[in-house]
């Protein structure tokens, strides 16, 4: 009998078990590689962002443990449904234990969700700082985002009329309250992917208007083009959920709700993973771009001595000579580059005319005696 409600499901209990843990497995690696290379590449300190997404890590963990303890119930009530097991008296204690925490486990779910909008939010305030009009904008987009959460939690708890008929077996079986359900799906897919958009869509204008390569706004655009992953597997979740049939194809929801959060959690750790791919060595190819511009600017300076000791005229008066050259220091810190500029300012004094035992040959530093 433990066979056949184990393997009733899409998945069997332990692969389904294994799945749901992979998921949240590949979701921790990411994170703590992005913290580490915030830490030590980049911005060497944690910031709102960094919070946001240890705030989505967490909610995905509590997430994974109550679909751990939620997994027998499933599969009971899977197995009811299919037939493997005759219908007893036992279905409305597992329905009841399924019900409680599914109820968490869904605004666990949006927790995540929104958690990575939030720090995609966050990035945005320190990039919109000095922009007045974008930061009107990220107010509120922001306000929006948060009021859009708010909402999602507010249609689930009233999908069952009263909340407390959530967990109870059979009272959310009325046409009203199916409706409501269904509701509240879709108020939730909707605006889960609405807010998405605008957040993609946010630097969009800005991306256009810096000054680097097509090659960079290119790669710009496909970091903040993520979103679409998030986009595609919460539509394919709510699909899922919304089926003709009375009964919902429970381990299937458990599968694409698990990849949805875990997905989102992933695409909000990449783009601080860019500088893993960009940056390189400062012994390679930083410190022989660092070799070149020192020897240009030590072979500019030896051009501007050239024409202070080999320009020579013939009326009394000062002449000064500026010229420009650009050394690219690139200090190594790690990931930070600072260009110096270098004014040089070559002055020089009218000198007597040569003697005429020496002659001046154009190109040379310097006359020759004959």
């Amino acid at each position: 009998m433990a066979d056949s409600i184990d393997n009733a499901g899409s998945l069997p209990n332990r692969s389904l078990k294994a799945l749901v843990w992979t998921c949240f497995g590949v979701a921790a690696l990411l994170v703590a590689v992005r913290t580490i290379t915030r830490l030590r590449y980049t911005v060497r300190r944690l910031t709102a962002e960094d919070y946001w997404v240890f705030l989505a890590l967490a909610s995905l963990l509590t997430l994974c443990i109550l679909e751990t303890i939620q997994l027998p119930s499933l599969y009971y009530i899977t197995a009811v449904l299919a037939g493997n097991i005759p219908l007893s008296i036992e279905l409305m204690t597992y329905t009841e234990d399924y019900l409680k925490y599914e109820f968490a486990i869904i605004i666990l779910f949006w927790t995540v969700l929104w958690s990575v909008k939030a720090s995609f939010l966050a990035l945005y305030y320190k990039l919109f700082r000095e922009l007045v009009l974008y930061r009107r904008v990220w107010y509120f987009l922001a306000t929006f985002t948060f009021l859009a959460y708010a909402g999602c939690i507010l249609t689930l708890c009233f999908s069952c009329g009263h909340i407390s008929n959530f967990f109870k077996f059979g009272q959310c079986a009325r046409p009203e309250y199916i409706w409501a359900s269904n509701f509240s799906v879709y108020f939730s897919t909707a605006f889960d992917v609405f807010t998405d958009l605008c957040i993609m869509a946010m630097p969009i204008r800005l991306i256009y208007n810096v000054k680097v390569s097509v090659k960079q706004k290119v790669g710009l655009v496909c970091v903040f083009g993520l979103g679409f992953v998030m986009i595609a597997f919460g539509i394919i979740r709510a699909k899922q959920v919304l089926v003709e049939q009375q009964f919902v194809n429970l381990s299937l929801l458990m599968i694409w709700s698990t990849l949805t959060a875990s997905i989102s959690l992933v695409v909000g750790s990449l783009p601080a993973l860019k500088v893993l791919v960009t940056n390189r060595p400062a012994g390679t190819q930083y410190g022989s771009a660092a070799t070149r511009a020192k020897q240009q600017y030590s072979h500019n300076s030896n051009q501007s001595r050239n024409v202070r000791l080999g320009s020579l005229a013939s009326d009394k008066r000062r002449r000064t000579d500026t010229s420009d050259s650009q050394e690219d220091i690139l200090q190594s810190d790690k990931s930070q580059f600072v260009m110096v500029k270098h004014d040089i300012t070559v002055s020089f004094d009218e000198a007597e005319r040569p003697h005429p035992s020496y002659r001046h040959h154009p190109g040379h530093g310097m006359g020759q005696a004959i």
